[in-house]
């Protein structure tokens, strides 16, 4: 039986023991992978990392990308590339 490690709100470790699923994909986390990583990755497929809570990070509503692609995204959008892919976007220029 596969078991996981957390953290409360609080700060204290935790152990949990059942079938919950993929644990985190983040270095050294024994959590429970809640959230996939949501970045493009090509061909209409994304990463799809399990991440737990700690390691999602939210990008937009509903939207995580894991710790690696985070920094993918923050690059792009210090580039300034992303106001203008936006731009490109039909229904974007209508207003």
């Amino acid at each position: 039986m596969p078991c996981y490690t957390g953290l409360t709100s609080n700060g204290d470790k935790f152990f949990l023991c059942g079938d919950l699923g993929p644990h985190c994909a983040a270095e050294k986390c024994g959590d429970v992978g809640t959230n996939l990583c949501d970045y493009p990755v090509g061909e209409g497929r994304t990463c799809d990392l399990p991440l737990c809570d700690s390691h999602a990070y939210e990008v937009a509503p509903n939207v995580h990308y894991c710790p690696g692609h985070l920094v993918l995204w923050q690059a792009f959008r210090a580039s300034g590339r992303e106001q203008r892919e936006l731009e490109n976007v039909v229904p974007f220029k209508g207003r």
